[in-house]
């Protein structure tokens, strides 16, 4: 099974690494965040720069 951790505090939030390693038992975790916290902006849009992807270690 594959499954997606995500949520809009930031890569650095430590609730999303335990989420993720929670899950883990469970099948394979993938983890997509912003780079910042971005808490209150769920509903924006990004159309004047491009949305990039990075692997985190």
């Amino acid at each position: 099974m594959r499954i997606l951790v995500t949520n809009d505090d930031g890569v650095f939030s430590p609730g999303l690494w335990a989420l993720a390693e929670a899950a883990s038992p469970f099948g394979e975790v993938f983890v997509v965040a912003p780079d910042v916290e971005q808490s209150g902006v769920g509903h924006a849009i990004t159309i004047a720069h491009p949305v990039r992807a990075f692997p985190h270690p």
